[in-house]
């Protein structure tokens, strides 16, 4: 029937045709995607993972689920859909990764070199030999196009086509976790004194130092937009520094108890939040990118080893025993689809009007007849 009216008023310009037209697009049925979503990654511990929202996909690496481990690997998810659409082995105990998201290149730090994933060929290509103990990674793709790693007392600054060092410097008693700001500027935390220390990214001079409260300077991230840095600690407390000045700009409590040890950090680039977890259990929270204080907890199944955000469509992919799982952090996501929707629903309403009133026209005498 409804059929049968559509093709009866499509060459008459029937309007009521149009509107109904405009009114079934505007109810169409969305696939609707139930968060937390669990993405299993066989029988592993998945330990670090990036996403490259430029290409759609995400990077999880991981050691057999088994003491002493029997294989490592390296998994491709496809973040549109969720799944685990290829893995390949490594040849070393995997740790922390970093993404050169304009050559397409995925570093994958091991014990003591760099096995290289190239994104075009979606394969495994060369290796980087580090020769010592790989604590952290970062690839620079502002300012020295160079990939740094922390090992023992010392960074290291890798040319990462040639793979030789082609500068190092000295982080007191033992070099932990980095951070990169957009202007050059390299931060990395000095764990067992709890201290900061900032290069020049380009040829590794030390321009400052920051001290903070508390023990001990893990892994850090920095929100681009209001330039500072959070920092995890052993600690419940994630310390907020001022990338500008190097000052300590707050402490915030993440975990309830002096048990609490606060471990990853990740910053959603395009709203400005800030996610940490910590231990132990799979605790991660939401904290103001303004470093004031927290806005909300959720809870992974387990332990989380890594977290990386997809800032295109706001989820955060949370490493844990055997799993993958993705949360929605979008705060305006409702508020975007009510737009939207209501912006089809205005067009809607002003395509009618013009049409009735069309209409209207047609069907008014003509005066003198």
């Amino acid at each position: 029937m409804l059929l049968n009216s559509l093709n009866q008023g499509r060459g008459k310009g029937n309007p009521l045709v149009s509107i109904l037209f405009l009114t079934l697009l505007l109810f169409q049925p969305a696939a609707v995607v139930s968060y937390p979503v669990t993405i299993l990654y066989g029988r592993s511990w998945p330990i670090s993972i990036v996403v490259d929202a430029k290409r759609g996909f995400a990077y999880v690496d991981g050691t057999s689920g088994i003491y002493p481990p029997t294989g490592f690997s390296f998994g491709i998810v496809n973040v549109t859909s969720h799944e685990v659409v290829k893995v390949l082995p490594l040849d070393e105990i995997p740790g922390v990764m970093a993404l050169d998201q304009e050559g397409g290149n995925v570093y994958i730090a091991g014990n003591a070199s760099i096995q290289v994933f190239n994104e075009g060929n979606q394969s495994m290509g060369r290796t980087i030999v580090v020769g010592h103990p790989i604590r952290s990674i970062e690839y620079d793709g502002s300012i020295s196009k160079n990939v740094f790693v922390t090992a023992g007392n010392n960074v290291y600054a890798l040319d990462p086509h040639s793979g030789k060092i082609v500068g190092n410097a000295t982080v007191g008693n033992g070099a932990n976790g980095m951070a990169l700001d957009s202007t050059g500027k390299l931060f990395v935390a000095e764990y067992p004194d709890s201290e900061i220390f900032v290069f020049k990214a380009e040829g590794l001079s030390m321009i400052g130092t920051v001290r903070l409260p508390t023990c001990c300077a893990a892994q850090m991230a920095i929100d681009p937009r209001t330039h500072l840095l959070f920092a995890t600690t052993g600690t419940r407390y994630v310390e907020v520094v001022d990338t500008q000045d190097y000052t300590l700009v707050n402490s915030l409590q993440v975990g309830s108890s002096d048990l609490n040890s606060t471990n990853v950090v990740a910053v959603d680039n395009e709203t400005g939040r800030v996610y940490v977890s910590s231990s132990p259990g799979g605790s991660i929270a939401e904290l103001d990118g303004s470093g004031k204080g927290s806005v909300s907890k959720f809870r992974a199944d387990g332990q989380v080893a890594g977290m990386a955000v997809d800032s295109s469509t706001h989820e955060l992919f949370a490493t844990n025993y055997h799993q993958v799982t993705v949360f929605d952090i979008s705060r305006t996501r409702i508020l975007l689809v009510g737009l939207a929707l209501g912006a089809v629903a205005a067009a809607v309403i002003a395509v009618a009007a013009v049409l009735i009133m069309r209409v209207r026209r047609r069907r008014r005498p003509v005066e003198g007849r």
